[in-house]
């Protein structure tokens, strides 16, 4: 039983640690987006929407391909 709820408290820690990879800043356009991956988690965590310009839910088309 401790160790289920100590891998239940692992699982989460390591969710939390990867969703940390990139941070809400000072970046607004697709032209500072390093990666997809950036532009997606700037996209959903930031509510920088102008990065869909369609809507279509993929932001930066020029880079998420």
């Amino acid at each position: 039983m401790i160790i289920a709820v100590l891998l239940i408290n692992l699982n989460a820690a390591e969710k939390k640690e990867k969703k940390q990879e990139f941070k809400c800043e000072a970046k607004k356009t697709c032209k500072q987006m390093s990666s997809c991956k950036e532009a997606i988690f700037y996209l959903k965590e930031c509510d920088l929407s102008k990065l869909d310009k369609d809507k279509d839910g993929i932001p930066c088309e020029s880079i998420c391909k």
